[in-house]
């Protein structure tokens, strides 16, 4: 086996485990391997260093971030007592930073990477031309966010007040 087939062959494993990945990915529930592919073409990979801010609350949004491995802290400055106050965790298959997909605004927490942490990025002008190039699968997406933040606005109503 040449060096070109073997690095081929690394390469396809390589994509094969992405899209594996993006498969268990709600966001992208309902969408077949082959237009996962698309996907995968649309989204931006990086690694963030422990204690690295991914974005600072009032940061203008443009990007949804998907963890592939490490550990990401959500915080909101209290006014209060002059801190962050870490309001949740994210894991490897969840993803944060979805209202940048809907609207370029202020962003509402920041975010740290609390270890070495992978990212895939999806970026609003990204998902904009997938739903311009590829409909079925931006429409899928849409209706997934849809789901998601319907979802998480409800359990943040429906939270007892401290």
């Amino acid at each position: 086996m040449g060096f070109l087939s073997i690095l081929n062959q690394i390469y396809d494993e390589e994509i094969l485990r992405k899209l594996n990945f993006l498969k268990g990915i709600s966001l992208f529930e309902g969408i077949g391997r082959r237009n996962l592919i698309h996907v995968l073409e649309s989204l931006q990979e990086r690694t963030y260093l422990k204690g690295e801010t991914i974005f600072a609350q009032g940061d203008i949004g443009r990007a949804l971030f998907i963890v592939l491995s490490g550990k990401i802290a959500l915080a909101r400055f209290d006014p209060v007592t002059q801190k962050d106050e870490v309001i949740a965790e994210v894991h490897p298959g969840e993803f944060f930073g979805e209202m940048a997909l809907l609207e370029e605004m202020p962003r509402t927490a920041s975010a740290h990477a609390v270890e070495e942490t992978r990212v895939f990025m999806l970026f609003k002008i990204k998902l904009d031309s997938l739903l311009f190039a590829r409909p079925k699968i931006g429409v899928k997406i849409a209706s997934q966010l849809a789901k998601v933040l319907s979802a998480r606005l409800r359990a943040f109503m429906e939270k007892p007040e401290k």
